[in-house]
């Protein structure tokens, strides 16, 4: 079973507290955000878990945990997103020198195989054209190349959430020849610094700029550092080509900010619209009587679809 820490949250940035402690006892409870009575206690023993896939745009937290989570025997990957945007997009994030420094910390403790760089999204608007990504991402791949081979980027998706940030001008989806540019010049510069650049869920072939897509959680990867996987697809969206994993997650659980973000709605309250305890068994929230709890470990995790 691959546990994922967190497509719906920054487990790492903001809950690294909370994780610990459910690693040391050995099982988290997790809501299903669609069935909403229907919780999932999941094993977190190691036994029942081949890794934990930390995906954060802050993994400084982390850094003082990574020598326990290893004595633990967890095997850990570690899914970094460092942009080039200032706090009108992202304004909770850290300085991205200073996270740069702690992947560098992370990598050379679990191996630069074990890291990968997220380039996402790639956003237009305000600024943000194809002259700017291409002096950015430069940047950023030079600074990345420190501590991983890997980068996956996307392009921003439009849902309901952005549609007031597109008709003010401050965001807008990027054009066929735009993300051409893109992925050209992306290419180019990733090969220069010894990168394989992949893209996430794409809705077109970039197989001519030698780019070609494989997943987040990607069955090649995985089987080179030895970690077992679910043959079975993942369903998380349209296009994606990862293995499945079991997210620990709760949506909303988020204080990064960031406008364009799929797993946090809209609050004026910068530290996120729900408020979490490190010693609860379930990130946000608790059982009610109402609710069904399923145990889960590897043995069970193939009958249910991931959720996200």
């Amino acid at each position: 079973m691959i546990v994922c820490a967190s497509r719906r949250t920054d487990i790492p940035a903001f809950h690294s507290e909370w994780l610990m402690n459910r690693l040391r006892a050995g099982s988290v409870l997790v809501r299903n955000p669609v069935s909403r009575n229907v919780v999932y206690r999941v094993s977190l023993a190691r036994e029942d878990v081949d890794c934990i896939v930390f995906i954060t745009k802050d993994p400084r937290p982390m850094v003082p945990h990574m020598k326990e989570i290893a004595s633990m025997g967890h095997m850990s990957l570690f899914q970094v997103t460092l942009t080039p945007y200032g706090k009108d997009l992202e304004p909770g994030v850290a300085f991205k020198a200073d996270i740069n420094d702690a992947c560098i910390r992370i990598s050379d403790r679990i191996g630069r195989d074990r890291m990968a760089w997220r380039y996402d999204p790639v956003v237009f608007g305000q600024g943000k054209d194809i002259s700017y990504h291409k002096r950015k991402f430069e940047m950023l791949c030079r600074e990345a190349s420190e501590w991983t081979d890997s980068c996956i980027f996307s392009f921003l998706d439009m849902y309901g959430k952005l549609n007031g940030l597109v008709e003010s001008g401050a965001l807008r989806l990027a054009t066929r020849v735009e993300e051409d540019d893109f992925v050209r010049m992306a290419a180019r510069v990733a090969e220069d610094y010894g990168m394989t650049l992949s893209p996430c869920c794409p809705k077109r072939d970039y197989s001519e700029f030698g780019v070609y897509p494989r997943g987040c959680l990607d069955r090649r990867v995985l089987a080179s550092l030895g970690i077992p996987y679910d043959m079975q697809q993942s369903k998380l969206r349209e296009r994606c080509s990862c293995v499945k994993s079991i997210d620990i997650g709760e949506y909303d659980t988020c204080a990064h900010g960031c406008v364009y973000c799929y797993a946090s709605r809209p609050s004026p309250d910068p530290r996120g619209t729900r408020l979490c305890c490190s010693d609860s068994e379930m990130l946000w929230g608790s059982v009610m009587p109402r609710d069904k709890v399923i145990e889960l470990k590897s043995r069970d995790a193939r009958r249910i679809d991931d959720f996200c």
